[in-house]
């Protein structure tokens, strides 16, 4: 396996480590990719992580979450 060093400006890490992840052929270090971020890109990344599960629970029928428009009488 070859190992490969990407300089990715620190604004764009989380996204990169996301679409990495999704690469079936690609091996990423969470330990490396934990000590890079951020404490407000870690929320980020977990936030989104518990989304996307809200998201596929949601296509599985076990959960039912609000329309847009119900989101947009809250604001």
């Amino acid at each position: 396996m070859t190992e490969l060093t990407i300089n990715i400006p620190d604004s764009k890490l989380p996204f990169f480590f996301l679409l990495a992840k999704e690469l079936d052929f690609v091996v990423v270090d969470e330990k490396k990719m934990a000590k890079k971020l951020t404490t407000k890109q870690k929320k980020w990344v977990e936030d989104f992580k518990t989304s996307l599960n809200e998201v596929d629970l949601h296509l599985q029928g076990k959960i039912k979450l609000k329309s847009a428009e119900q989101l947009l009488d809250e604001l």
